[in-house]
């Protein structure tokens, strides 16, 4: 299954997955086409005087993407244009207000501002900038999206929903744009509001209007109290656009367990096919859904919202939109806590082995729960040995679901639904599971899986788009795939290697090669980033928080739950103080502090 497949490889699918989003706020840009008209008057050291002053204050108060070189040269054309032009008319002078759509190549634009000065103040103008940047390098022009308009949200009137006009590529700003659909929570204590608090949930895809709708229930009361909580849907994803393909495509065709090569060839020509249906349903933002796109929207968001710097927090995939998000515009990054860490420095044999391990763990969780817990319908039973029946009744063909004969179950279903039982983890439930298999799901000869190939409506999807368009390697031929798997086998061979190392292997098959792989970069905060993730983690694995931890150096320290499943923040009563008292205070933990476990 496509969708399935897709969701290991991604790591943010699972019963503890919140959803998330972003805001950012932006600040006044005005020194990007815009300049000042001062009177000549005889007084140059009165006009050189204050122009000094005017400088040192931009200088300190200037946005952090302006460089002080683009600083100097405004504030050098608007002082050269207003010694040659005099007293040019109001009604021609050139405003300094902030440009709300000029183009940007970061955060792009609809449309262009236009200065209303007259002739001779545009042939200066052409003339100023054509001495001023003599052995200069020219500097983008900044763009400043409008300001957010705000309403009750239509179901729920106590959030507020709003949109955010983006151009569909960034590159061209004048491309077709689409609209990035917003939700935001205020802050509860507006008197003691500390800012925005940016939220992803991961996915990647997955909706932040939704995590906002959740977030009373997800945050503290402090948290809540302080900080406005603001998501977004990711483009191509939720309200933003949704990357939208045939169900029959993303759903059916060959297995995604070639056995050989002429399996290996079908996967990739039905891979192909399904790019190609996923472009014409959803047009060209299916080439334009990478991190690298988002994090551009991100700061477009915080640009809209008024905001210098925001605070941001990630879960599992909204881990490498935070990451990057850092690496690019961290002097606009209050605070980053990204929880559940997915590390982008991973290669193909790595990452298998990574996923094999973190599957492996998951069964030696599940084996020791069961022993502690006398409650379990499997408490007292030897766990490896109903285990390894279970699989090799899978393996023969053997085993059906209970309630659907018509479902074979393999031994890659297994794998999968012990995996996706430890995000809770909910071990009671798949213990029941697995016992109703063991004494049931018995398969006849005629029993076998098979897809609704006749269902042609659209499914709305945008794991794969995205995962590939930032995915940085590729399996390619038959013959790496099948010593990958073997090595994944040999990894953790009671689970089969896992389901998301596979998926790592097999979804981008076939598909576009991406422009933008996602790999490690210096994440460039004042404040150190705080990582934190269970010890024992199905999706995004301690070691791979560690390694992340390791690449940042100084920038980043990690503390670990020392318990299982996915997603941190709201583990215990100490992962939440360490997580609020860093959003809340910038106290920065000790890099290796651990929580205890609260499992049960």
């Amino acid at each position: 299954m496509q969708v399935a497949g897709l969701a290991w490889v991604v790591g943010g699918i699972g019963p503890r997955r919140a959803p998330g989003s972003t805001r950012r706020q932006v600040r006044a840009q005005f020194l990007t086409e815009s300049t000042a008209v001062c009177p000549l008057g005889g007084v140059s050291g009165a006009l050189l005087g204050a122009l000094g002053t005017v400088g040192y204050a931009l200088a300190r108060s200037r946005p952090a993407d302006i460089p002080l070189e683009v600083l100097g040269l405004g504030v050098g054309a608007a002082l050269v244009i207003g010694v040659l032009v005099g007293f040019e008319p109001a009604a021609h002078a050139p405003t300094l207000a902030p440009h709300r759509s000029t183009c940007h190549t970061v955060t792009g634009c609809a449309r262009r501002e236009h200065h209303q000065g007259g002739p001779m103040l545009r042939r200066i103008l052409a003339a100023v900038a054509g001495v001023l940047l003599v052995g200069t390098t020219a500097a983008p022009a900044v763009g400043t999206p409008g300001p957010i308009a705000w309403t009750p949200c239509a179901d729920r009137p106590e959030f507020e929903c709003a949109t955010l006009t983006r151009p569909i590529d960034p590159d061209r700003p004048d491309s077709d744009t689409f609209q990035m659909a917003l939700a935001r929570h205020r802050a509860t204590d507006p008197g003691r509001r500390i800012g925005v608090l940016v939220v992803n949930p991961g996915g990647p895809g997955d909706s932040g209007v939704n995590f906002t709708f959740g977030a009373r229930w997800y945050f503290s009361p402090e948290v809540l109290a302080r900080f406005d909580i603001v998501g977004f849907d990711p483009r191509g994803a939720g309200l933003s656009q949704p990357v939208r393909c045939s169900t029959e495509l993303q759903f059916g065709g060959p297995t995604t367990h070639p056995t050989d090569q002429a399996g290996f060839e079908r996967l990739r020509e039905h891979n192909r096919r399904l790019h190609e249906d996923c472009a014409r349903h959803s047009g060209p933002i299916v080439d334009h859904v990478s991190t690298d796109d988002v994090v551009r929207d991100v700061d477009a968001l915080r640009q809209a919202l008024g905001e210098r710097k925001i605070s941001y927090y990630g879960l599992s995939y909204g881990t490498v939109i935070g990451q990057r998000y850092a690496e690019h515009h961290g002097d606009n990054v209050r605070a980053m806590l990204l929880d559940s860490v997915v590390d982008r420095g991973l290669n193909a044999r790595e990452y298998v082995a990574s996923s094999a391990r973190a599957a492996a763990d998951s069964f030696e969780q599940w084996n020791l729960w069961n022993g502690r817990t006398p409650s379990s319908p499997l408490h007292g039973l030897d766990i490896g040995d109903l285990w390894d029946d279970l699989m090799a009744r899978a393996d023969r063909g053997e085993l059906v679901a209970p309630d659907d004969p018509a479902n074979r179950i393999t031994t890659y279903d297994l794998s999968a639904t012990l995996t996706s039982s430890a995000y809770a983890p909910d071990w009671d439930d798949f213990s029941s599971w697995v016992l109703s298999l063991r004494d049931g799901g018995i398969a006849t000869p005629s029993a076998t899986h098979s897809d609704d190939a006749h269902d042609t409506s659209l499914f709305a999807t945008a794991f794969t788009t995205i995962s590939c368009a930032d995915l940085s390697f590729r399996v390619r031929t038959y013959a790496e795939y099948a010593a990958l798997t073997r090595w994944e086998k040999q990894v953790s061979p009671r689970t089969v290697g896992s389901n998301r190392g596979n998926a790592a292997m097999t979804a981008c098959l076939g598909g576009p090669e991406t422009h933008t792989p996602q790999r490690p970069g210096t994440m460039r905060t004042q404040v150190p980033t705080l990582l934190i993730n269970s010890r024992h983690d199905p999706s995004t694995s301690h070691e791979n928080a560690t390694s992340v931890q390791r690449q940042q150096g100084q920038a980043a320290v990690l503390v670990t739950y020392e318990g299982s499943g996915h997603g941190v923040y709201d583990r215990s009563d100490c992962t939440r103080q360490v997580s609020d008292t860093y959003l809340l205070s910038l106290d920065v933990p000790r890099n290796g502090l651990s929580c205890p476990s609260t499992d049960k």
